[in-house]
């Protein structure tokens, strides 16, 4: 299925650069979302959240930005996102070779909590 002979085969490290990218798309639709419900809710001091949400949200973007460099570097493009009912997919072109990532909600919702929760500095043992 490759379009170039000598082009390096997609590797596992590829990979993971495309599920970072999903993650951080994902974390920035959260952000957005929360950051707008804060916003339209009666709360004392909203505009303390939403700086705090704000400054996530621009190091997540700048992070993302990173991203997309090295993907570019590596070879790698996006060329299709799904949002399914049970899912995010995600389809790119690696050197060549046309590769599909797929991710349960439920997956994706941990992995966001995850690094939301690193983010704000809260120890997600402490939630349970």
């Amino acid at each position: 299925m490759s379009t170039s002979s000598t082009a390096p085969v997609p590797s596992e490290a590829d990979h993971l650069l495309v599920k970072k990218y999903m993650m951080h798309i994902l974390m920035l639709d959260v952000l957005e979302q929360d950051i707008h419900t804060i916003q339209h809710v009666s709360l004392h001091m909203p505009q303390l959240y939403v700086h705090h949400l704000t400054r996530i949200q621009m190091d997540v973007t700048r992070n993302l930005t990173d991203i997309r460099i090295q993907m570019r570097r590596g070879g790698i493009r996006i060329y299709e996102e799904n949002k399914l009912r049970e899912g995010f997919e995600m389809r790119y072109l690696c050197r060549g070779y046309h590769r599909r990532l797929y991710l349960l909600w439920t997956f994706c919702k941990t992995e966001v909590m995850k690094e939301m929760s690193e983010r704000l500095g809260i120890d997600l043992t402490e939630l349970s």
